[in-house]
């Protein structure tokens, strides 16, 4: 990959993504219900996506997409796959993932992707 953007700059670049969007979902939370908030501080945050005591608040929703996106780059980091498209396996440029450092699929397969979506929604 050509590209002014360091491997280095692209890790920082990760772990500030992972820190803003985690102190984002807290604030979030706070707001509907300190006594919870409080309460996940003490979690692993790998662990806050998926607990149960979220179903009560739907308008976290977008945060909690959020978490599970940065939980799969983080994985992805840690297996030595961080960078490659979760469909095709093309390598993403360090352009694209320093915009959008939880980035899973090149253009052509988000395309798809959000495509596949689309259909799906019938009445």
């Amino acid at each position: 990959m050509s590209s002014n953007i360091t491997e280095c700059e692209l890790e920082h670049r990760l772990l500030a993504e992972v820190a803003s969007r985690r102190q984002a979902f807290l604030q979030a939370l706070q707001a509907l219900d300190l006594e919870l908030a409080l309460q996940f501080q003490q979690l692993p945050a790998d662990e806050w996506a998926d607990h149960g005591a979220l179903s009560a608040w739907p308008q976290l929703q977008p945060h909690i997409t959020q978490l599970k996106q940065l939980d799969a780059a983080l994985c992805q980091q840690l297996l030595g796959l961080y960078g490659l498209c979760s469909d095709c396996e093309a390598e993403l440029s360090y352009e694209l993932l320093y915009q959008d450092p939880c980035r899973q699929r090149c253009a052509q397969c988000e395309l798809k992707h959000l495509n596949s979506q689309h259909t799906s929604w019938t009445l």
